[in-house]
């Protein structure tokens, strides 16, 4: 595996984070891939028809592509307990994920590290 991801996007939740060019593009090429069937939720669609101060539904944090052949991923999924709620880290700030390896058709154009705006958010 190379050591250098080709590209490391922070899922954003708010919808006003969600606007910029940058992530408009990495979420037009995200609606190209089939990672739901892959264990990786993002419902990002629903963005401009939610209220204010609601957030996307996103069941993991973090994806890491590589540009190695045959192209592929990691989500960093959040673990959740038995009622379905996210596992805090030990300590404070954040909550506890496993990384779920995805298999992508293609590449999109972003490339180094698209970043969270907002890391105090969950």
């Amino acid at each position: 595996m190379p050591v250098d991801p080709y590209l490391t996007a922070h899922i954003r939740t708010a919808p006003v984070h969600m606007t910029s060019p940058g992530y408009r593009n990495f979420l037009t090429w995200l609606g190209t891939q089939d990672l739901e069937t892959q264990g990786c939720v993002y419902e990002w669609e629903t963005a401009s028809s939610l209220p204010p101060g609601e957030r996307v539904y996103a069941n993991h944090r973090v994806l890491t592509l590589w540009d190695e052949s045959p192209l592929r991923g990691v989500a960093a999924v959040y673990d959740l307990d038995g009622n379905g709620d996210r596992i805090p880290l030990t300590g404070g700030g954040g909550y506890q994920t496993h990384d779920v390896e995805v298999t992508l058709t293609s590449l999109p154009s972003n490339t180094g590290t698209i970043g969270d705006p907002d890391p105090e958010l969950p």
